[in-house]
């Protein structure tokens, strides 16, 4: 019924008609039970009640007098069935029904009616006066505060009590006082108020509130707007002491707990990663979801016009770049996202570093998931973290607070986190936390209003950074996975205009990038802790030797026809690897080592301006007629560029690489003389 009443908001769009809210709202009541009008409100039991004295001989006459004088003349209205009991003085009181209250009050003009049970028939546990008392404030609360007459009955209870029990009345009356007069019951209900009102929910003791984006927050302004609804007009200080007492009244056990589901919601559609590896694409009401993304996800492999647009082919460049050529090993790095409170991290057992020279792109990447990411209202990021020290971040408990996944952070994200001097080194302390992070412990955070409470940080931890990290610990440094990219962004990428702000503003960029992100989720969450390990195992870090792919490189050249290095000229590398990687299924293998394979064959990689684009990595032998006119020829005959180099369809012909050996023995004559390009003719020996 909640989430109903919540899509009659103006933010969805579908504002419904009076006749139509109340025919949806009979069909979930009649669904969970309500069948008929009369069910649908509380129904209510009238009593009048009096003393047996006959079986209440051991309790003094005054006792008898003042509860038979309390009960006279009255009926009392309760929300349950009440029987005869034995009350708190041991006297036993009878409990009449009134079928028709109506019809009684007619015939008994001199009786009352009372909405609330009286104080003199409650029952005590073991003589526990302290106790019963805590009980029947917490159930009057309201009562208490606004009913002379039931807070004189209680004191007058309190101290007949106290004197047959040889205790200080004064003592029992003034808890009492105290409860009214200081307000404390007062600020009892604003936490029950806070608590019961359906844009509020409780996680792990910590109050959650509904933002403008419909996604459940603990940003503290949003948290502190809904109680100050409840708080009455007052000095500042006073409503600062006030948000404090709510806050800890919240901390008692008779408040229960809920819990955030898993996903993500943009303002159309709501997205959850199921157990099976399904997405599921829903209404933005559905769960109570935690993280809001600025777009939408679609599928990439059914979209073939997002899949063959200009911005996948730049982001999948983008990725292949900064990830020193460990493409796959970081689409899945960045599929952790969506799965912080999965469990996921702690089969894989690994944090990340993204390793790369100055102007590489490191920023732009932490940039665009930003983008993405952010609440474009908030000042905070939940992507990187506030701190770019690793070591006062996860040491310092004010700074550890502001990282909870409850406040929205999706990432340990240390951007420029630099390593020049012993100080910025990671410390023993740090690894430490680093190891419980990554495995799923909490962790001890301060904030106000919540000292010392345990948080939960993201599992996914990525340092940004242009030199390796010292790190003093060897378990955490077993534990490091690395991408390595040497090479500037404008080196490699074909950024449009070498503007990478507009290109990370570009709504399609982001679509694909998020797009990907789900996707490769959605990938790990099916996979073994044996298949994650494999993908993130030191074999495919940058720290580790990396694989030899001659062997697997040959035999690549030979299935595709390529029988020369002259075959390779004009080829863009990165699509060149890519299909190299999808023919041999190793996904293991890194770019840079394909890179060195290609430059040890006596080839080189410049960037081309061609056709009126710019072409990062192209294949060339250095000899400028060869390098420019095998482009025009292979643009003219079969219509192919530097990045279009396999599976190209045209309307002739379905091309493959086998056609770049065309006009072979035209240039083998021209440039066959020279000695710098003549090896370039010299067939490979696939026999070896």
């Amino acid at each position: 019924m909640q989430e109903f009443i919540f899509e009659n908001q103006s933010l969805n769009g579908n504002v419904k008609s009076m006749h139509k809210l109340t025919k949806k709202l009979d069909e979930i009541l009649e669904e969970a039970g309500f069948t008929d009008i009369n069910s649908k409100t509380p129904k209510e039991y009238y009593y009048t009640f009096s003393v047996d004295k006959k079986n209440s001989k051991d309790v003094k006459s005054y006792i008898n007098d003042f509860t038979t004088t309390s009960l006279a003349n009255q009926v009392f209205v309760s929300k349950t069935k009440v029987a005869d009991r034995m009350n708190l003085f041991g006297q036993n009181v009878s409990a009449t029904e009134i079928d028709d209250v109506d019809g009684f009050l007619k015939l008994h003009p001199n009786y009352t009616l009372i909405n609330n049970l009286p104080v003199t028939i409650a029952a005590i546990n073991d003589d526990k006066i302290e106790e019963w008392l805590e009980n029947i404030l917490d159930k009057n609360k309201d009562n208490l505060i606004s009913n002379t007459y039931l807070y004189n009955e209680l004191a007058m209870v309190l101290q007949i009590w106290a004197v047959e029990h040889n205790m200080d009345p004064n003592k029992l009356v003034k808890k009492l006082y105290n409860a009214v007069k200081y307000n404390t019951l007062r600020k009892q209900i604003v936490a029950e108020k806070v608590y019961n009102d359906p844009r509020s929910l409780l996680v792990d003791n910590q109050l959650m509130v509904l933002n403008d984006h419909h996604i459940y927050t603990a940003e503290p302004t949003i948290v502190n707007g809904l109680i100050d609804q409840f708080l009455p007009n007052s000095k500042f200080d006073n409503i600062m002491n006030a948000r404090k007492n709510v806050h800890a009244q919240l901390m008692d056990s008779k408040f229960e707990n809920d819990k955030l589901d898993d996903g993500f919601k943009s303002p159309n559609q709501s997205i959850i990663i199921q157990s099976d590896g399904n997405i599921q694409i829903a209404s933005p009401l559905v769960g109570k979801m935690e993280n809001f993304v600025n777009v939408d996800y679609i599928d990439i492999d059914k979209d073939s016009k997002l899949k063959a647009s200009d911005e996948y082919k730049q982001v999948i460049q983008f990725l292949t770049h900064i990830s020193g050529g460990k493409l796959v090993q970081l689409l899945y790095m960045l599929g952790f996202i969506p799965l912080q409170n999965t469990g996921i991290m702690a089969k894989v057992r690994r944090f990340f570093i993204l390793l790369g020279v100055p102007g590489a792109g490191k920023t732009v990447l932490a940039s665009l998931l930003e983008k993405i990411f952010n609440n474009n209202e908030s000042n905070s990021s939940c992507i990187l973290t506030s701190e770019s020290n690793v070591n006062k971040a996860l040491t310092d408990p004010n700074l550890i607070d502001a990282n909870d996944t409850k406040k929205g952070q999706l990432t340990l994200w240390f951007d420029d986190f630099q390593t020049d001097s012993q100080n910025n080194a990671i410390s023993s302390k740090t690894g430490t936390a680093i190891n419980g992070i990554i495995s799923g412990k909490t962790m001890s955070g301060a904030a106000k209003f919540q000292q010392y409470h345990d948080v939960k940080l993201p599992s996914l931890i990525v340092i940004a950074t242009n030199a390796l990290p010292q790190i003093r610990q060897v378990g955490t440094a077993d534990r490091m996975f690395v991408f390595n990219c040497n090479t500037k962004l404008y080196d490699e990428v074909d950024i449009p205009n070498d503007d990478a702000a507009a290109w990370i503003n570009n709504p399609k960029v982001q679509k694909v990038m998020f797009s990907l992100i789900i996707k490769y989720a959605s990938k790990l969450v099916t996979m073994s802790k044996q298949d994650l390990g494999l993908i993130f195992s030191q074999e495919n870090s940058a720290q580790s030797s990396l694989s030899n792919i001659n062997s697997s490189l040959l035999e690549f050249l030979e299935a595709q026809h390529i029988t020369c290095s002259y075959d390779l000229i004009g080829m863009g590398t990165s699509d060149l690897f890519e299909t190299y990687k999808n023919h041999t299924h190793m996904v293991t293998a890194s770019y840079r080592t394909f890179k060195d394979q290609i430059k040890s064959l006596g080839l080189k990689f410049q960037r081309k301006h061609f056709q009126e684009n710019y072409y990062s990595n192209v294949i060339v032998s250095g000899n400028k007629t060869l390098d420019n006119g095998k482009m025009k020829d292979m643009l003219t005959k079969y219509s192919v560029l530097p990045d279009k180099l396999f599976n190209y369809e045209t309307t002739d012909d379905t091309y493959t690489l086998q056609h770049w050996h065309e006009n072979f023995a035209i240039y083998r004559e021209e440039c066959g003389k020279d000695k710098k390009t003549s090896k370039l003719f010299i067939p490979f020996n696939f026999n070896d």
